[in-house]
């Protein structure tokens, strides 16, 4: 079943053909489709291609078909935007593939801005039903399908091929030999020779990755001949963004020494485990790629299980410890400059409490980095940035006492708290812009009294960050960072002020107490011009701020507002005499208060902002066009972003804009942003070699027909042998919802014709004596959990002459069921094992195949199929199914159950009490799910009996609360 969420109000009912007259109409259209022609009115897009390399590259793909891999942040979702728009009208029909539902939000607001009409880009998902989608595949225009409803519906003939004027295929990086959408794009172009392929990347370390020739290859599979290279250093992009240079200053932060001593303990932990792996896994390791250096990347941990997966049965129990461990330690490398010292010294303690020795953890399953010294550094100095033991147990420091409230620690426990030395380094720029902007407040106010327009006038400062987490902890940061000038205040006015708000003042925050000072940074300016959510005030300093937001809380709870929706520390709380008198329950009046909500919300200014955001990826692109932020601060420290900054400044060269970048020094953050860098342009240099000497056959075939049928149909009668007779390309009826695997692919690539439809008994019906139900190890195993192994087995023994069951392994994947480390003397009635053998001894006719991957499955159905005929696809499509569901309307269409929508069938067959012979009626009764669960217990019974309708009446009705 699909993982998707299922709404109850899905309809069940099946749905008709689409008019002939459409379809005539549409064919005659499209049968002698041409390119738009180049006008250089169609070329000039200023709202999404307004720099040269844009416009260079667009002019490239809209001239000939090719895969274009650009280097990350420099707009590829511009081009694909532009190429959408030149595709929008209704004469012609393109397709867009592997686009994600977030990624279509956007692109659908950046054609709408384009000035794309009505409808723009539409989506084709498993909500849509067979009918609306014929409509939408005549109608032409823009759409994205999902792969695997395109190609049932290509192999449906749902679609016509000469229909399609092209696709275009994103993240081109995720095609490979059994993916979806290599078959899609085979199979569109053996059938329409005209229709362009264009595909898109920027990840360029995905297409050296493996293989003789990788670049080659993955050009095969998208059907395409020419590639396009746009990286970072290329002369036109360089060009084109060092024209406008943005004022950078970098700051470079050292580590504190505990801090230090931390990464340095965790790299020898690396070093460790990396030895111990190469000591006894050598001979299938790829040595070279087992470095500290590359362990810093989350795709390191996977690469090793990659290369130990196909031996994984023969791999020690510690060697698979030590895999697990190098992820744990590179979190702890990122924790460790992202988290406060709590939160990281807390991640740890968890660490400790899940390698205790228990019953059930023994001493040799315990990860061995623990036991070294470097281990026992990494606990001992996060504990000390948090507290320190004392050997008395009151404080006799004044400072000290006034600094934590100790009376709530235990004795002899002193806090330490140490900050993360880029909090102080963010104070310090934050002071320095809004020293920046008080020195032109004076200009500012001399400019409006002259009487200019100074709504323009933008101040806001953007801060970016790794992920939400760290947000959160930074707005909390910043919004608290003011305590600490508190304890430097005068000593009366620090009387007067804690005895107004003693009562009203919140707890602080332990954790954000302003700790030791940090090391001196190292600071280094780049360029000189001018140029380039949590919302704070910048402009009001900290001491009288300090005494506003205490009489702003001390009002706000006086007031006997107990219920308030929470808002931002930038929205002044001020009391209102109508909400005063309320009761606390008016607040959930339906009725909307203007006047109530104006007082507490409202548009904030531009020009006095702090604005705290995670790097979102080509979202953050057009983040910066509607704030067009002064002053950006990059707080961690990411390559595409930087470039999606320079993008921005040379799209808006008189807007000005300061750019702080800020990283640690020496630091894990360093040397994973540089080493980013460096293998991006290595990529791009081996791509460019391996551009200049590859050679792409012209002619290749795309599929490879298998001939070994030809020699049974060899009449030696009809001269001598030397004419063979006409044979019929092999067929197989698959299952549609067996086309979430790749075996559905490689079949088709064999040479053997498949004909998608909905079964009810089986997956793959190779003859009209053999069906195959196919299953995975973990399918196998969940099948014979729920039972639904036996109900299949039975329902293919009853309707079948050689019912198969089919156990297929991945490629990757040992060729066992079972590691040599899992045998057990004794062999129980559970064992996966026992399961098997009961249901051959059930099953007498039964047989049970097992293959190593989809490619040797290919050849066991290649032999199965020899001297079989071929297999009905009405016949196949009516087996199971009860005489009274037998329609004649039916038959004539393409299948049977094609033609209502999918998920909610499977969701409704997997409720108990629902079987394969009721499941029909059920839908022909009801409408949708939502309609099914409100039935009466009689109405149930009456629909598909009374054993039936009592479970699926209990299923419906049973309290979850109660049985917890």
């Amino acid at each position: 079943m699909s993982s998707q969420i299922l709404p109850a109000e899905t309809d069940f009912s099946p749905v008709g053909s689409p008019p002939e007259s459409h379809s005539s109409s549409r064919s005659q259209v499209c049968s002698h489709i041409t390119l738009p022609s180049l006008s250089s009115t169609q070329l000039s897009y200023p709202c999404t291609l307004p720099l040269e390399f844009h416009r260079h590259i667009f002019e490239e793909l809209l001239s000939e078909d090719g895969l274009l891999i650009l280097s990350r942040g420099l707009g590829l979702r511009r081009i694909i935007c532009a190429l959408l728009k030149i595709y929008s009208d209704k004469e012609s029909l393109v397709i867009l593939l592997n686009a994600n539902g977030h990624e279509l939000n956007f692109i659908k607001e950046e054609l709408a801005e384009c000035g794309v009409k009505k409808p723009g880009l539409r989506v084709v998902n498993n909500e849509t039903n067979s009918k609306e989608r014929s409509e939408l595949y005549v109608s032409g225009g823009i759409l994205s399908i999902t792969s695997r409803i395109l190609i049932i519906d290509l192999l449906q003939k749902r679609i016509p091929t000469y229909l399609i004027t092209g696709i275009l295929v994103m993240h081109a990086e995720r095609v490979n030999e059994t993916s979806t959408e290599a078959f899609i794009l085979r199979i569109f172009k053996e059938e329409n020779k005209e229709g362009f392929i264009k595909a898109f990347s920027d990840s360029p370390e995905s297409f050296i990755s493996s293989g003789l020739s990788p670049l080659q290859t993955a050009l095969q599979l998208l059907q395409l001949r020419k590639v396009f290279l746009y990286p970072r250093f290329h002369v036109m992009i360089r060009d084109c963004l060092e024209q406008r240079k943005a004022d950078v200053t970098e700051l470079y932060q050292p580590l504190s020494p505990s801090m230090d001593e931390i990464q340095q303990a965790i790299t020898e932990c690396i070093e460790a485990c990396l030895s111990e792996i190469k000591k006894g896994n050598g001979n299938w390791l790829n040595v070279d790629d087992l470095s500290v250096e590359n362990s810093f990347f989350r795709s390191f941990d996977v690469l090793i299980k990659q290369q130990l997966e196909p031996v994984w049965h023969r791999v020690s129990s510690k060697t698979k410890l030590i895999v697990n461990d190098l992820t744990t330690l590179r979190k702890l490398l990122e924790y460790l400059v992202s988290y406060d010292c709590v939160s990281f010294n807390s991640f740890l303690e968890t660490i400790i409490t899940s390698q205790t020795p228990t019953s059930a953890l023994s001493q040799q399953q315990q990860s061995p980095w623990l036991s070294l010294d470097a281990g026992n550094t990494i606990f001992s100095v996060a504990k000390r940035r948090v507290f320190v033991r004392t050997s008395t147990t009151i404080p006799t420091d004044n400072t000290q006492k006034n600094s934590y409230p100790t009376s709530k620690l235990p004795p002899g426990i002193q806090p330490v708290l140490e900050e993360l030395p880029k909090w102080n380094l963010l104070a310090e720029i934050l002071q320095e812009i809004e020293s920046d902007i008080t020195s032109h407040a004076t200009e500012t106010s001399r400019t409006s009294s002259e009487g200019e327009d100074l709504s323009h006038l933008n101040n806001t400062i953007l801060i970016m960050m790794e992920n939400e987490r760290e947000c959160s902890q930074l707005r909390e940061y910043l919004s608290t960072m003011h305590i600490a000038e508190r304890q430097g205040l005068d000593k009366e006015r620090s009387k007067e002020v804690n005895s107004n708000s003693e009562r009203d003042e919140p707890p602080k925050r332990g954790t954000f107490q302003r700790g030791q000072q940090p090391p001196n940074k190292r600071r280094r300016i780049r360029g000189g011009s001018n140029t380039a959510a949590s919302v704070v005030p910048t402009r009001k300093s900290k001491a009288k701020l300090l005494e506003e937001e205490a009489q702003e809380i001390a009002n706000f709870i006086n007031s006997n507002q107990t219920i308030l929706p929470e808002v931002s520390t930038a929205v002044t709380f001020s009391t209102n005499t109508s909400l005063n008198n309320s009761s606390s329950t008016s607040c959930y009046d339906d009725e909307f208060d203007v006047e109530a909500f104006s007082t507490y919300f409202g548009l904030l200014d531009l020009r006095d902002l702090i604005i705290i955001r995670p790097i979102s990826g080509e979202e953050d692109d057009r983040v910066l066009q509607s704030i067009k932020p002064k002053y950006i601060i990059i707080y961690h420290p990411d390559q595409a972003f930087v470039r999606r900054v320079e993008v921005y400044r040379t799209f808006y060269p008189d807007l000005p804009c300061k750019v702080f970048f800020m990283m640690y020094e020496n630091s894990i953050e360093e040397q994973k942003y540089l080493s980013v860098i460096r293998k991006e342009k290595d990529a791009f240099e081996k791509l460019i070699r391996e551009k200049s000497i590859m050679a792409i056959p012209l002619g290749r075939p795309l599929r490879v027909i298998n001939n070994q049928y030809e020699s049974l149909n060899i009449n030696t009668r009809i001269a001598g042998g030397r004419i063979t007779q006409q044979i019929k390309e092999p067929k197989i009826i698959i299952d549609v919802r067996e086309f979430r695997s790749s075996l559905p692919s490689l079949l088709h690539q064999s040479g053997i014709e498949i004909l998608p439809c909905t079964l009810t008994i089986g997956d793959y019906i190779l003859s009209p004596n053999l069906c195959v139900e196919r299953k995975s190890i973990s399918d196998l195993i969940g099948s014979f959990n729920s039972g639904r192994l036996y109900t299949q087995c039975e329902a293919m023994s009853i309707h079948y002459k050689q019912p198969i069951l089919l156990i297929e392994f991945d490629r990757n994947q040992s060729f066992t069921l079972q590691s040599i480390n899992e045998f057990r003397p004794d062999i129980g009635m559970n064992d996966i094992s026992s399961k098997l053998v009961l249901l051959t001894i059930t099953f007498p006719r039964l047989k049970i195949i097992w293959s190593s991957n989809p490619i040797a499955t290919v050849e066991i159905f290649q032999d199965l199929k020899k001297l079989e005929e071929e297999p009905d696809l009405e016949t196949a499509q009516m087996i199971g199914l009860d005489d009274g569901e037998i329609d004649d309307s039916l038959i004539t269409n393409n299948a049977i159950e094609s033609d209502y929508n999918l998920i909610p069938q499977e969701f409704l067959r997997s409720l108990p009490g629902v079987t394969s012979k009721n499941y029909k009626y059920i839908m022909s009764k009801v409408e949708n799910l939502k309609e099914l669960s409100q039935l009466s217990k009689n109405e149930l019974q009456n629909m598909v009996g009374n054993d039936n309708g009592n479970k699926l009446f209990e299923f419906f009705n049973r309290d979850v609360k109660e049985e917890k």
